[in-house]
């Protein structure tokens, strides 16, 4: 079968062939060449992508070997087209990215390509499930630009953290980024519509609070999971992941939210790091 079969038998795929915690919407996303083709021009420029890279870096540190002399190894789910995993290839890691996107992963691969000695590794896997990685063998895990808000359901989102926690090295890191659902109740009509998705995550049970459907870049029905703080901290911490920094983003997830009254309602998002520890 050609790639362009399987793109297209992808495309028609049946709702109940879908992957866990992948949604329509989702699935639609990760199966439309134009959104990776065109991610990098439509992306350009956004504060948090720069924030972020940043941010990890900072974290990271300048060295990309680990105390035995072996490259230090970073792998990102959700990969996109590798805007943080080029970046570190460039400075000596070894870097991995998964992602659900064919198109995606070749647009990472390509940038890989370019960086000298880089032997840049690219999987196409469904976070929820990633049993095929071996146990600490990763010193940096990544979740970017709310990655982790694509899966679909709390059980799914907490197995893949808890395969975040399972592949860490002993020193590694767990970095990752959520949107804020308590922003909401500043929204025109944010306390009447959190109120419907409170009402509705009790009536449907495919339903949770904070789950988001809407339209974007010509895709009809977009998922994404929204957090609030204390979802967030929960679901790391059930994960065995420990929670060592948490950033506040400002409305705009432009900066760091200065400090203030009532910050869960005023902050547009979350970076999160975390160690490993071991689940009883």
């Amino acid at each position: 079968m050609t790639s362009n079969e399987n793109r297209n038998t992808d495309k028609t795929r049946a709702s109940w062939q879908l992957p866990a915690g992948v949604s329509r919407g989702t699935w639609d996303y990760v199966t439309e060449s134009a959104i990776a083709t065109d991610y990098d021009r439509f992306h350009a420029g956004h504060p948090l992508l720069e924030m972020d890279r940043k941010w990890i870096i900072e974290h990271l540190g300048e060295s990309p070997l680990r105390a035995d002399g072996t490259p230090r190894i970073a792998i990102d789910f959700g990969c996109g087209t590798g805007r943080n995993l080029v970046p570190l290839a460039e400075r000596g890691w070894r870097v991995v990215g998964v992602d659900l996107s064919l198109d995606m992963l070749r647009e990472y691969k390509s940038k890989a390509r370019a960086v000298p000695q880089s032997d840049a590794v690219a999987i196409r896997g469904n976070m929820a499930h990633m049993e095929c990685l071996a146990d600490g063998f990763a010193d940096a895990v990544l979740c970017m630009y709310s990655s982790l808000g694509m899966v679909q359901g709390r059980a799914n989102r907490r197995s893949f953290m808890r395969h975040a926690n399972r592949i860490l090295t002993e020193k590694g890191k767990f970095f990752v980024h959520v949107h804020n659902r308590g922003s909401w109740l500043r929204d025109p009509g944010g306390v009447r519509r959190t109120f419907w998705d409170w009402l509705r995550s009790k009536r449907d049970s495919s339903w949770e609070l904070g789950d988001s459907v809407y339209a974007y870049r010509g895709l009809p029905s977009m998922f994404l999971h929204i957090y609030s703080e204390r979802e967030l901290r929960s679901d790391l911490k059930a994960s065995g992941l420990r929670l060592e920094q948490l950033v506040r983003l400002n409305r705009q997830s432009s900066g760091v939210l200065n400090s203030g009254w009532f910050p869960h309602l005023r902050s547009g998002g979350f970076l999160a790091v975390c160690g490993p520890s071991k689940l009883g």
